[in-house]
């Protein structure tokens, strides 16, 4: 008995030393390194990250239009953010560390005494830097908020069995510095270092700042914004495996326009500095800049065309905007890509509302690519092209016009009926593009047929289909792709199949056919050239943007169009001709009158507040009738009436004046640019657009780069002259 309780009473420290030995095992040798790193860890300040500078986006001749430059943020610690209990512990701990006043205190104090200092910090901030406390709390929750977004993302999207509880669960973003305040002036960046250095979680740090510059307003609308990254975009970044160049809550990328469409481009990769606690650099990794932009765009020719078109809109108080793209015909590389009006990028945010609630001139609105108009008669060229496709039109064949189409109908009429004026008799397929006759196109649409048209007009307008990736247009974000109503887009919008009535008005334009100003300059390259190509406005585009021959068609039809509208512009009685006509180049085109609808303006909405109460709000926009209403972010809207509509319909008419056309390429035998603009509620395409195309083309021609590639000055051609290749 007594052996047996000697071993057992040996064999216990034994044991205990062997667990000891184990435990210095693991310690010395397993986790050697892990300590190591944990205590040279110890003696380095907090990592500073470096910021790149995002790459700058300059014109097709290398002028400057948006880049970054350096600048300073105010960053503060997240856990002072959200002023968390392990946070306000560890700052409640340094007060005792590093103040001799504090060094006896209770826990209990010191963590109020943290709390204190967190809550102030926000004033003492406000004061120094001349910014309301209330728009540095909104940003605050706006980091926190942003941040806890992220974390809920990715717990979520974790494997369960990798899953710890969301308590648990922290991201990098929790223990990173955060910009509170972004290019703070530098008297401000002084008051502030001097003022706040008792307080251990601010820093101020290198950043950057994207300045506009000043030439650049025409291309506000292309060159787009750039914003906070969303939980969803970080989490999908493809360079999220990569510590420096993934983004993180709080950075700043491109939302929309070039801005967006370059993003992979023009970001860069941040740098660090790592010093020890003596301030000596331990490791420096410097930052990779992203990389210059270069769109299509002539910037002189922008703003040149942004001024002509500004004219236009301010002659006539009815209307409201306009757009004009130019392509080159052979790379359909866009030279011009004009929206108007426009708006300062350098103020946006402080008068974003304003600009929100314009509802009259919209100038958010990217007209060029993200506004859809009927085309009109600048669409015809292209129905007689179906016809010809599908063998149902002779080129040769006249059609009578005598104003009318049909005796008893109040609607199927030539324009030349409403401004009482005789019909154009019998016209053939050339003379109906220059006279714009819509009796011809009524009676080519009920022979080809509505869906025949939609049809050929996908080919035309979108392009062929290919095996390739389909990347209709230029890749912006805004831009919309255009109504062409298939018989299942009408079933579905309409409740019902084609009617006859359809192929008239899709012949000549009208209906539910729409189309962007890009998509419509881009269709008259395709006429120029007889070849289908994306447009794009980025240079040297790694794209695959191949020519497509448009199937079915014979150059002799493609000929007999451009005939057509080299009559529109050069020949007695076309649309064109008394108001596009040029004697140093041979212009090529046609006009077009839209008929629209006015835009509601101003509208009467009403919330149910809650409690049985409706509340109602006169306003351009709901978001202004939200902001107008207490409370009015949670309300409910019940209904919307709109109270005022612009344009006001014309004194003889119910319709308001229609939206006008041009469309046009250039030189005749051996076209280079096209191009196509719309003038919002313009009236006439022949007397009001058409003369502003005029303007276009001449500035077109000053331009020093000679876009219509002309060796001589140029004198007119017949029609009957040799037909370009």
């Amino acid at each position: 008995m007594f052996e047996r309780r000697l071993r057992v009473v040996l064999t216990i420290p034994v044991l205990c030393g062997l667990v000891m030995l184990a435990r210095l095992y693991r310690l010395q040798i397993v986790e050697r390194d892990d300590y190591r790193d944990s205590a040279a860890a110890a003696l380095i300040a907090p990592r500073r990250y470096l910021p790149p500078l995002r790459g700058a986006i300059l014109d097709r001749y290398g002028q400057v239009l948006v880049s970054d430059e350096p600048a300073y943020d105010l960053t503060v610690d997240y856990g002072a953010l959200e002023a968390n209990d392990d946070f306000v512990e560890d700052y409640a701990l340094e007060i005792r560390r590093t103040e001799p006043d504090w060094r006896d205190a209770e826990p209990q104090a010191l963590r109020v005494e943290a709390t204190d200092r967190l809550d102030a910090f926000y004033d003492r901030l406000a004061e120094l830097s001349e910014t309301p406390v209330d728009d540095l709390l909104v940003r605050r929750d706006q980091i926190v908020a942003s941040v806890q977004n992220l974390r809920e993302y990715i717990w979520r999207h974790r494997p369960e069995n990798e899953r710890k509880t969301f308590d648990e669960f922290r991201i990098r973003e929790q223990n990173m510095q955060h910009a509170l305040m972004r290019d703070v002036a530098p008297g401000a960046r002084a008051r502030i270092e001097m003022a706040l250095r008792d307080l251990p979680f601010v820093r101020i740090e290198p950043s950057v700042r994207r300045v506009w510059h000043d030439r650049a307003q025409a291309f506000c609308h292309l060159l787009g914004r750039i914003g906070q990254v969303s939980s969803e975009r970080i989490e999908t970044d493809p360079r999220i495996d990569d510590s420096l160049a993934h983004y993180r809550a709080g950075d700043l990328a491109g939302v929309s326009g070039a801005e967006l469409l370059a993003e992979e481009s023009l970001r860069g990769v941040r740098g660090f500095e790592e010093r020890d606690l003596d301030m000596r650099v331990v490791e420096h990794v410097d930052p990779i800049d992203g990389n210059d932009v270069r769109l299509t765009i002539d910037l002189e020719l922008q703003q040149q065309i942004a001024g002509i078109l500004m004219d236009a809109v301010t002659e006539d108080p009815n209307r409201t905007g306009a757009s004009c793209v130019v392509i080159d015909t052979a790379t359909r590389e866009v030279l011009a890509m004009v929206s108007v009006p426009t708006y300062s990028l350098d103020t946006f945010r402080d008068h974003y509302a304003e600009l929100r609630d314009d509802t009259r001139f919209r100038p958010l609105l990217f007209r060029a690519v993200a506004e859809e108009y009927q085309p009109g008669s600048i669409m015809k060229p292209v129905s007689l092209l179906a016809g010809f496709r599908y063998g149902l039109v002779d080129p040769s064949a006249t059609t009578f016009c005598d104003g009318s189409y049909k005796d008893d109908s109040r609607h199927w009429h030539c324009w030349t009926y409403w401004r009482h004026l005789p019909g154009h008799g019998a016209v053939n397929a050339e003379q109906a593009i220059q006279h714009s006759c819509n009796i011809y196109f009524y009676s080519l649409g009920e022979r080809v047929n509505a869906h025949r048209l939609t049809s050929f007009y996908s080919d035309f307008v979108l392009g062929p289909p290919q095996s390739a990736t389909d990347h209709r247009g230029t890749g912006l974000i805004e831009e919309r792709n255009g109504i062409i109503p298939t018989q299942e887009w009408i079933f579905e919008r309409r409740g019902r199949g084609y009617r006859i009535a359809d192929g008239r008005n899709y012949a000549i334009g009208q209906g539910e056919l729409q189309i962007t100003p890009l998509q419509a300059a881009n269709m008259y390259a395709t006429l120029a050239t007889g070849r289908f190509q994306e447009p794009t406005i980025v240079a040297n585009d790694a794209r695959e943007r191949l020519a497509r021959e448009i199937p079915g068609l014979r150059t002799s039809s493609i000929n007999t169009a451009r005939r057509g509208l080299f009559r529109c512009v050069n020949e007695e009685g076309g649309t064109a001709e008394r108001t596009a006509k040029m004697d140093n180049i041979v212009v090529c085109g046609k006009t077009g009158s839209a008929q629209c609808v006015s835009r509601a303006i101003r509208s009467a909405y009403t919330f149910d507040v809650g409690g049985g109460e409706q509340r109602t709000i006169t306003a351009p926009t709901i978001e202004a009738a939200r902001a107008a209403l207490p409370g009015g972010v949670d309300a409910t809207l019940v209904r919307r009436k709109i109270i005022e509509r612009w344009p006001p319909p014309r004194e003889k008419e119910k319709t308001p004046p229609p939206h006008a056309w041009f469309a046009a390429y250039a030189p005749y035998k051996k076209p280079r640019v096209s191009l196509a603009l719309v003038i919002e509620h313009g009236g006439s395409g022949g007397q009001v657009a058409a003369p502003v195309g005029r303007k276009v083309i001449q500035a077109i021609l000053d331009s020093p780069h000679n876009y219509f590639g002309m060796e001589t000055r140029p004198s007119l051609v017949s029609a009957d002259a040799e037909d370009p290749a």
